[in-house]
């Protein structure tokens, strides 16, 4: 990107902590991977480079949907406020094709393996366009490329939510939201909006998929944070189905959440609808432990007979009662408790 456009993209958090996150998981398969890379002076990167440099790290990626990546690839980055337009994709086929003049390997990284030493030292020379892809993931799809200017830039659905554009230099567009709620496009499903993105909350609530359950958080309390308080919140009524593991990432939700939130309507009635659907369920030491957690994220101190008087409490309407209090409550003791006289 541009050194303005690295500017604006310090107001959306999207943008590093997302380039964070694909650099830690290309590296923790294997992979070298660097971002912000520079192709051409006056600051022109590329979001990320991802280096595959033998047929065998290539075949290690054939069932996930990095699939198509071959020795070299650039890896785009379009977050919902950085939507792709035909300017920016232009200039970032630019950069793509800078890249191919840049070496792959420095000499002392090259692997003594005779197969591997072979691919390794063609690849300190200048990339062929055919040893190179171009992946750009879009939060927000790209209509006037994949509709309106079809023809021109010839991008085809090879599957739900992935385009290709076969020419000699491999490009590809992937659309999260469209994306099979399946184990090969887990890695992009955190980048869903909408309903894809709900049921791949559910999903990672259930399977215990924590490092994109924590991705979603991160980013989504700037692109979508209303959709991610619902999903959060309606864990309650299944926290059978929660991996153990998985609630601290829950309970860390809670601590970092904006205090304002809990003024806001549509945040109330979530609460108050998801903690009632529990009691009605007659799940009252979920409620119980519920209605403590609620208490500690929202006061800085809760004294122990008071956790010790809920957990004591069988009576499913005062726990209700609580709970409506605890929402409007701006101190402690603006809370009722009827706690037993001394």
């Amino acid at each position: 990107m541009s050194s303005n456009q690295h500017k604006t993209s310090k107001h959306e958090p999207f943008d590093e902590t997302t380039k964070a996150f694909y650099q830690r998981l290309f590296q923790n398969w294997g992979f070298k991977a660097e971002t912000e890379r520079e192709v051409f002076s006056h600051s022109r990167t590329i979001d990320l480079v991802v280096t595959c440099p033998t047929k065998a790290d290539r075949k290690r990626l054939q069932k996930t949907v990095f699939a198509h990546f071959r020795q070299w690839n650039a890896v785009e980055l379009k977050g919902f406020h950085d939507p792709l337009t035909l300017d920016n994709f232009n200039r970032i086929m630019m950069r793509a094709w800078g890249l191919g003049v840049k070496k792959s390997l420095p000499k002392s990284e090259v692997a003594s393996d005779s197969s591997v030493h072979e691919e390794s030292e063609e690849s300190t020379t200048p990339q062929l366009p055919t040893e190179m892809s171009v992946t750009i993931i879009c939060v927000t799809r790209p209509d006037n490329i994949l509709v309106q200017f079809k023809e021109e830039y010839r991008f085809f659905a090879q599957e739900k939510g992935i385009y290709l554009s076969d020419d000699i230099l491999s490009r590809w567009i992937i659309h999260p939201s469209e994306l099979e709620l399946v184990p090969k496009n887990y890695p992009l499903l955190p980048l869903a909006r909408g309903k894809k993105l709900e049921a791949f909350i559910a999903l990672c609530l259930r399977e215990g998929l924590n490092k994109y359950l924590q991705l979603i958080i991160d980013i989504g309390l700037a692109t979508d944070p209303e959709l991610i308080w619902r999903k959060i919140l309606e864990v309650k009524p299944m926290k059978h189905m929660i991996h153990e593991e998985t609630w601290p990432i829950i309970d860390q939700f809670f601590q970092e959440m904006p205090e304002a939130i809990g003024k806001l309507p549509t945040f109330q009635e979530a609460l108050s609808d998801s903690m009632r659907q529990g009691i009605k369920q007659g799940e009252q030491r979920g409620e119980q432990r519920a209605l403590i957690r609620q208490l500690h994220h929202k006061f800085n101190s809760v004294p122990t007979g008071i956790v010790q008087h809920i957990e004591a409490t069988t009576d499913l309407g005062q726990l209700d009662n609580w709970l409506d209090q605890i929402i409007s409550a701006q101190k402690l003791a603006d809370i009722d408790f009827n706690l037993p006289k001394k």
